[in-house]
């Protein structure tokens, strides 16, 4: 009986991303139609047998779609018949060997903002206004040079021990 491979899946509102995390995929057939996604093909240090099918939520174009084998894992960009947010990958119940792919991920509004704005590693957080801000407000970080100064003694112990020599 073949083995399930973890699936990850993310989307965006033209397409879906697939990946089949598996290594060493010999012996593959991959089958992609407008309603569905089947994989079958042996892989990693075993070489087992393993088979994933996924009944998608909604049309798909397979003309456009293009799929990359790489030694880790098969990696596939499928589009999206119609444009739009899918709440859900799969038709039907839940599938267990079926995961989000946390880091290609983008909710619908991120992906509305990241059509206004240039992308932001940060998040869209200026360290410099908010400080000035928090100072502006008397409740920032106080100006290092009222600060009083620390016990340097570790430090006069080395520099007696230092003279000693």
């Amino acid at each position: 009986m073949p083995l399930h491979p973890t699936v990850l899946w993310a989307q965006r509102a033209d397409l879906i991303y697939l990946t089949v995390e598996i290594s060493d995929i010999k012996e593959h057939k991959i089958d992609l139609t407008e309603d569905k996604f089947t994989f079958k093909g042996t892989g990693e240090k075993e070489q087992n047998e393993y088979e994933a099918e996924i009944e998608f939520y909604g049309k798909v174009n397979v003309k456009e779609s293009k799929k990359h084998l790489t030694a880790r894992n098969l990696t596939m960009a499928i589009y999206k018949q119609e444009d739009g947010y899918w709440p859900k990958l799969q038709k039907g119940g839940k599938l267990n060997f079926l995961k989000v792919d946390f880091q290609k991920w983008r909710d619908e509004d991120e992906e509305e903002e990241e059509g206004q704005q240039p992308a932001d590693p940060m998040g869209g957080l200026d360290f410099q206004s908010l400080m000035a801000q928090a100072g502006a407000a008397g409740g920032g970080l106080p100006n290092m040079d009222d600060m009083p100064e620390g016990d340097d003694s570790d430090d006069d112990e080395e520099e007696e021990e230092e003279k000693k020599q």
